[in-house]
């Protein structure tokens, strides 16, 4: 009840309720969001996905981008655990390349390119000097 010559504001209470959800992290883009949340579903924790790339109008830009992954206060702990030994695991594994090494185009094709580029080349000089 407001007080006598005092105005009405709104209180915001927390209460320790089983199933009340806590922010467990916020990363950096949806799909990393989306896959920490499958690694804590995966161990049996209910997880949250919070973010404006899930709205109608997706933004994927700057601090909009950000997924918070919230989890029920009571298995915040456990959460924090397996986020801290997922980094830990991505941290000390080997680097991956992110695609297959290209080889270089075959000899002939390289040596055609340059006969062309040659041809093209002398045909330019000789319209420039007017030979023609």
């Amino acid at each position: 009840m407001p007080e006598a010559g005092g105005s009405d504001q709104n209180v915001i209470v927390s209460i320790d309720v089983p199933g009340h959800f806590v922010r467990a992290t916020t990363v950096g883009d949806l799909v990393a969001g989306q896959v920490l949340a499958a690694r804590l579903r995966a161990e049996g924790i209910e997880v949250r996905l919070h973010s404006e790339a899930l709205g109608p109008y997706p933004t994927t830009v700057g601090r909009l981008a950000e997924t918070e992954l919230w989890v029920p206060q009571d298995r915040l702990e456990e959460a924090a655990q397996i986020l801290l030994d997922s980094e830990v695991r991505n941290a000390l594994a080997p680097a991956e390349p992110d695609c297959e090494p290209r080889l270089p185009p075959p000899l002939e094709l390289r040596i055609m390119a340059a006969v062309i580029g040659t041809i093209l080349l002398v045909l330019w000089v000789l319209r420039i000097v007017r030979v023609f």
